[in-house]
């Protein structure tokens, strides 16, 4: 089963699945946490892969639209960066919870 990049979804406030999305200030249960964030990985690998085949096939004639290949391209790309951004906010977390006095 492939995954269509046109809707895949960054929002952690906004699940997949059909589910309403939860208040900001109801905390998260931690398996649900990492559900998503695994969620979103996979999500972000399964369009870089895409978007890596689209170029392959660009590069060996089997795909004649550039725009196609680089709309993927962008795509994943934009995805991976906002992946990145999260990654850093939680270790800035992570790094502010570790500094904290007890």
């Amino acid at each position: 089963m492939s995954l269509d990049p046109t809707n895949v979804r960054m929002d952690p406030l906004q699940p997949s699945g059909g589910r309403k999305a939860a208040d900001p200030m109801t905390p998260v249960a931690g398996s649900e946490f990492k559900k998503m964030l695994l969620d979103n990985i996979n999500q972000v690998n399964a369009m870089q892969q895409d978007a890596g085949q689209l170029v392959t096939d660009l590069v060996t004639g089997r795909e004649q639209d550039v725009t196609k290949v680089m709309a993927a391209v962008e795509k994943a790309d934009l995805a991976f960066q906002t992946l990145k951004a999260v990654r850093d906010k939680l270790v800035d977390a992570y790094q502010e919870i570790m500094r904290m006095r007890i």
